[in-house]
């Protein structure tokens, strides 16, 4: 055991311990001090009671004098205040100039009862002081109130004196404790250290080591149980390290997750790869339904265990992550005729089911976009063969749709490639120190014009202290330009702003634009090849439904993040975080 552990512990005990006096150290001088403060109130009281006598309250002139021999017998501060709150005269100020006492706290205590008190702290003084009035009635109505008021210096010299004490007397307590537990914790450090090292020599291998433990009283009845425990476990590794390595050595060599289980479905044994494939928990111990929560593993389940034979299921599993995988169930027998458990093991098979997945969309779509234009074409051209050549009129407009759809082919046959090409890494991105300002006025110069034919305002934003970034310039422009492309097509009114920005510390590229939005449940499939929110729109606008999968594919070559926001009749934002 390490020695910080029972350092933690005193520190933990001497902090408690000097928490416990402090506090009674600030409650006793605190009662002092309060008690002190209610005993010199009572005696400044009795002393305006007394001085109240001699006070004519109904006399015009100021009581500054009488106010002054009143201090010289109290040796307090004295201060005659009419009912109205006037100062008729005080000790130590000329009470013309003294504003009104109504307001007092001291004086509003008098007023609601018969004596006031109030302690405040002088700034110009440095220490407290306390005020006590007292109202003096006279025929059932307020006279006035006589105000005594003294420093509290005195008292809290006495109240330091003491706590003075009490520290002294808390720092040899401390020590002593200090030194009394620092040897009763050294000594049970000594003998859990020597448990330590007996427990790490066993966990080593060598279980022949004794303990032998001196003065230890209760740690003696451990140290027999440990002895004994280590003569134990020798004999019980000897018997199974074999065996046990043998099984290790099968089940870290199977790729595919294995589990055996008894005859009530409890699992025992999991091979290493079924941490990966059902997720970081502890598999032995736990029920099949409860790893595998499949109607159809568990119909496969029952089936072996009626049937004594092996079974294949193919199946999906939700958690930790959806898998489509297939599972051999045999069963584990004994003894001949009776189930003893079973064994399982797990193929996932979730590339595949994608690949095949994607394979078929694929084909779809791309049957479906090229159909399309070969339909048109070979429609028109039959129309033209038909009799249509000699409508000079019409036969203009049939050859320009049969080119248009042919240029849509093309166009459609380009962005395949390119996205081939860069799968392939025949297109690499090669990255250099670039100014973005060049890149952003090619992308004007190329889409201003398309903009303008729109009516939309397209605009480049460059902070002016950007130096340079790290990028391939070509692939940037056409990230730029498919993004402002796009951002243009789906536009009506007002704009599109693309440039440079920072977020959170992160700078970033950006396209924003004020155009139709993009429904909330689209985004996350934007990317994919032929993917289309609106297909028919898209369409006749001459889009593929590659330009997103191209700069999807563009920004993951450069080593960037791609965000898109959007908000229905609001507009679209796309960032792409290059830091």
């Amino acid at each position: 055991m390490k020695r910080g552990l029972f350092k933690r512990i005193f520190i933990l005990y001497a902090v408690i311990l000097l928490l416990a006096l402090l506090g009674t150290e600030l409650y006793v001088t605190g009662a002092i001090r309060e008690s002190s403060i209610s005993s010199l109130r009572d005696n400044l009281a009795i002393q305006a009671s007394l001085i109240a006598r001699d006070v004519p309250f109904r006399s015009p002139a100021p009581l500054d004098g009488l106010s002054r021999r009143f201090k010289e017998l109290t040796r307090a501060r004295v201060t005659i205040i009419a009912g109205d709150g006037r100062v008729m005269g005080d000790s130590d100020h000329d009470s013309s100039t003294m504003d009104n006492h109504r307001d007092r706290l001291e004086v509003q205590q008098a007023s609601l009862g018969r004596t006031g008190m109030a302690v405040r702290h002088s700034d110009t003084l440095g220490y407290d002081l306390l005020y006590v009035a007292e109202k003096i009635t006279q025929g059932g109505g307020t006279q006035g109130f006589v105000r005594l008021s003294v420093h509290l210096k005195d008292v809290d010299a006495s109240v330091n004196l003491l706590r003075m004490k009490i520290i002294i007397a808390v720092s040899a307590i401390l020590l002593v404790a200090g030194l009394f537990s620092f040897w009763k914790i050294e000594h049970l450090r000594r003998l859990t250290t020597q448990i330590r090292d007996f427990a790490t020599a066993v966990a080593q291998g060598d279980l022949g080591k004794r303990l032998f433990l001196t003065r230890a009283g209760e740690f003696d009845e451990i140290a027999e149980s440990l002895n004994t425990m280590s003569v134990e476990l020798k004999q019980s590794m000897a018997a199974t390290e074999e065996e046990r390595n043998r099984l290790a050595v099968i089940l870290s060599s199977i790729p595919d997750a294995l589990l055996i289980s008894d005859a009530g479905g409890v699992i025992r044994i999991a091979s290493s790869a079924s941490r990966k494939f059902f997720g970081d928990v502890l598999l032995p111990g736990k029920q099949f339904v409860e790893v595998v929560r499949d109607r159809e593993f568990l119909s496969l389940l029952d089936s072996v265990r009626r049937d004594h034979m092996p079974g294949v299921a193919e199946f999906t599993l939700e958690r930790p992550e959806e898998r489509h995988c297939v599972a051999r169930v045999s069963p584990l027998s004994y003894r001949e005729g009776e189930v003893s458990g079973f064994i399982a093991i797990f193929h996932d098979i979730t590339q595949l089911k994608k690949l095949e997945q994607v394979r078929k969309d694929f084909v779809a779509n791309i049957s479906h976009e090229i159909k399309t234009p070969i339909t048109a074409i070979g429609g028109f051209a039959d129309t033209l063969l038909e009799g249509a050549l000699d409508d000079r009129e019409h036969a203009r407009k049939f050859v320009e749709t049969i080119k248009a759809n042919s240029l849509r082919i093309n166009s459609l046959v380009d962005d395949l490639m390119t996205i081939s090409k860069i799968e392939l890494g025949v297109i690499n991105v090669e990255k250099s120190a670039i100014a973005f300002e060049d890149a952003a006025d090619t992308v004007l110069t190329m889409l201003q014009e398309k903009a303008r034919e729109k009516n939309l305002t397209l605009k480049a934003v460059v902070p002016r202290d950007l130096g340079t970034i790290q990028a391939d310039r070509d692939r940037l422009v056409q990230i730029l330009t498919n993004l402002v492309d796009n951002a243009i097509k789906f536009t009506e009114t007002g704009g599109v702003t693309f440039g440079m920005g920072e977020e959170k510390g992160r700078a970033h590229l950006f396209v924003e634009d004020t155009g139709i939005g993009i429904p909330e449940k689209h985004l996350s499939r934007l990317g994919e090849r032929f993917y289309r929110v609106d297909a028919a729109r898209s369409r006749n606008m001459g889009g593929t439904g590659l330009g997103l999968a191209i700069v999807k594919h563009l920004v993951k070559a450069h080593g960037w993040d791609m965000q898109i926001e959007s908000s229905v009749g609001k507009g679209t934002k796309v960032r792409i975080f290059i830091a």
